[in-house]
């Protein structure tokens, strides 16, 4: 049987590279049907067929509603948020027809038996990871897994200098700071290298911020000296701000390598032509550039480490071609960029390498090597803050932590006679659980009538290596428990993959893609839900105007394929996952641990992963536990906010009679002859 190649994929937002392992054990690259390493991240969807690359990216200027670009910062929401012809596609989708393309691409180069790796930005939440690998399989890909960019790069790096093996000639150990910026992410990594071993020590990113928003400032620049010297706005026309783009890409590129460069432009009969220089474009963008600054130190202090025990500074992603981003790093870190490894093909390199690794696992052999990653995103449950009242995110594997991880918590029963538990887990960094993307939920029925207030219940988080999370609940002394493993398991149901999947592995035209809008996004009821239901993304402060029109629907709930095991006849419930909001760079951490809990009644023995126990063992008070709310007080949460609402309004309505009242008896007691009070 011929053994499988292994293949790793950089799945762009700008450009997508793949790469193999070679012959001889190294990694190579893969050229595309066009003779080229990089193949565009952009799709044209004609009537005829589904176009992806150079010539996709060619039809933006004269077909810019049928192109789909800049996919990636979409995924993990519903819908692209870029109408294509007046539909809206999943963009799990219009990555899956990017995928196609680089397997087409491979297959004719390596032929049809590779497994692949897809790597993802380090701060990408379960629902863009989840979507991703979607991707992949509607591509027929065989997706063993997908990698932090960050990992993959510092995998290509620990090629060539021969970490990945005990005896690669490596000796010393080294710390490397991996700053990724892409075309539409962010990430900035802390890996430690020793021969044989690549540990990730803390992630942090933005994903929200990339190279697009660089061009997207310099763009409305441009487009404000024109309108000023010619009273037009190229931004009220979509072609010429397609064409007023490719000057702005031009441009930023020549500033890469130049202090001036020209644009021309045609609008309108105007033939016009401007400088721009280095120091405008650095000026314009300084706070972009911060905002990276930020989020790199904020990750050095996260590891506890200083720039003193930083080793090497690897710069990844085309947008670290910009003189502004060495210039900054070599005055932060005191240390030059390391070109050890190419910018474009790290990414796509160590995805391969990676692949390789998870092979020899699955075929019970050595890789040689070992990979040690962290959760970028802290796992949690709902409780209910007893002293409040209110919900909040109790986190029980806080982010940076090094994987596979185990934790134990106790929570208590929110009243006397409670009969059930919800346990809904959660991913993010806020206290408040509406602002974190709810990625499983399961719920413990049937609980022994008579338990008092404060019971408590043990919930236990194992995550695992491969993205699997397992959920554990317990009721002590009763034989009610419940277990859950969420398994990626939000956005697309295996229908809907299913079903995406042919028009995707066809290439078909426009058709078939509009006609599964109407059986799986809703019909012809989805534009009115986004005029109406649906709520509007606010448009970056660097996008161009059209953006503002933009409809982002809200999340929309997927199918649950959660996989429940109950002891008792507690039933398991389906899960919903929100769309993530994009993380800004002040982004506080949680403070989960001055949240004030409602200490425990008496219980069963504590194990040995108990804090609460550990805490009494060495003599500290014991912090209050969160409190679970029953199955009953759920259906009453809406019924109670609007409640709310109203008594909130009926509040300010008397106030206001009460204060416009008194006032007008002020004014007349005080003003007895003014004309002011008369009517």
């Amino acid at each position: 049987m011929r053994q499988r190649q292994a293949v790793g994929i950089d799945l762009g937002t700008t450009f997508s590279a793949v790469a193999w392992i070679d012959p001889s054990g190294h990694t190579a690259m893969v050229t595309n049907a066009e003779g080229e390493l990089l193949t565009p991240s952009v799709v044209l969807f004609s009537d005829a067929e589904v176009v992806v690359g150079k010539d996709a990216r060619s039809a933006t200027t004269v077909h810019p509603d049928q192109v789909a670009e800049w996919v990636k910062r979409d995924m993990g929401a519903p819908v692209y948020s870029h109408p294509i012809r007046g539909e809206y596609l999943p963009p799990e989708v219009i990555q899956g027809c990017i995928l196609r393309k680089l397997r087409a691409d491979l297959v004719e180069t390596l032929g049809p038996d590779v497994a692949v790796v897809i790597t993802v930005p380090a701060y990408f939440d379960e629902p863009r990871r989840k979507a991703t690998a979607d991707a992949g399989e509607m591509a027929g890909l065989d997706v063993l897994d997908v990698v932090n960019e960050p990992t993959a790069a510092a995998l290509a790096f620990g090629e060539v200098h021969g970490y990945l093996a005990p005896s690669g000639g490596a000796n010393d150990e080294m710390t490397v700071l991996v700053y990724d910026l892409g075309g539409g992410t962010f990430d900035a990594t802390l890996l430690r290298l020793r021969p044989g071993e690549i540990r990730t020590l803390a992630t942090d990113g933005d994903v929200q911020l990339g190279g697009h928003d660089w061009d997207m400032r310099l763009l409305n620049h441009l487009a404000d000296r024109f309108l000023h010297e010619h009273g037009l706005d190229p931004r009220d026309d979509a072609h010429a701000l397609k064409r007023l783009y490719n000057e702005t890409l031009d441009a930023k590129h020549a500033l890469s390598a130049r202090r001036r460069a020209a644009v021309r432009f045609n609008h309108a009969g105007h033939a016009w032509q401007t400088q721009i220089t280095r120091d405008e474009f650095e000026d314009l963008t300084a706070d972009l550039l911060e905002r990276t600054a930020y989020t790199t130190r904020q990750l050095v202090a996260a590891a506890k480490l200083d720039w003193s025990r930083v080793s090497r500074v690897l710069l990844v992603g085309g947008s670290t071609r910009m003189p502004m981003v060495a210039r900054m790093l070599r005055e932060m870190t005191g240390l030059g960029p390391d070109h050890t490894v190419h910018p474009d093909e790290a990414v796509a390199r160590g995805a391969a390498l990676y692949a390789r690794f998870l092979l020899a696992e699955r075929e019970g052999a050595g890789a040689g090597f070992e990979v040690v990653n962290v959760n970028s995103h802290s796992l949690g449950v709902e409780g209910i803050d007893t002293s409040t009242g209110r919900k909040i995110n109790a986190v029980l594997i806080p982010r940076n932590t090094p994987l596979p991880a185990r934790c134990t918590e106790k929570f208590v029963t929110k009243r006397a006679g409670q009969t059930s538990i919800v346990v809904q887990v959660l991913e993010g960094e806020s206290t408040l659980p509406g602002e974190c993307t709810a990625i499983g939920r399961t719920a413990i029925a049937g609980l022994p009538d008579g338990l008092p207030q404060g019971w408590p219940i043990e919930v236990t988080f194992e995550y695992g290596t491969n993205g699997r999370l397992n959920v554990h609940a317990l009721v002590p002394g009763t034989d009610r428990e419940v277990a859950l493993e969420i398994q990626r398991d939000v956005g697309l149901s295996e229908e809907g993959i299913s079903r995406w999947s042919q028009p995707v592995a066809d290439a078909a035209g426009f058709d078939a893609f509009e006609e599964l809008v109407a059986d799986v996004l809703g019909g012809p009821d989805l534009a009115g839900d986004l005029e109406g239901d649906l709520a509007r993304r606010e448009p970056p402060r660097d996008a161009p105007p059209d953006s503002a029109a933009r409809p982002v629907p809200r999340p929309i709930a997927a199918p649950s394929r959660l996989s429940s095991r109950h002891s008792g006849s507690g039933p398991a419930l389906s899960s919903s996952a929100p769309t993530p909001a994009g993380r800004g760079p002040t982004e506080s951490p949680p403070a989960i641990a001055s949240a004030q809990r409602a200490p425990a009644p008496p219980s069963p023995q504590a194990g040995p992963h108990d804090r609460a126990g550990q805490a009494q063992a060495t003599g500290a008070a014991p912090s209050p536990k969160p409190a679970f709310q029953p199955l009953d007080e759920e259906d009453e949460t809406d019924e109670r906010a609007l409640a709310r609402w109203l008594i909130n309004l009926i509040g300010f309505v008397v106030s206001a009679i009460v204060g416009l009242t008194v006032g007008y008896f002020l004014v007349k007691w005080f003003l007895p002859g003014s004309g002011i009070v008369n009517f």
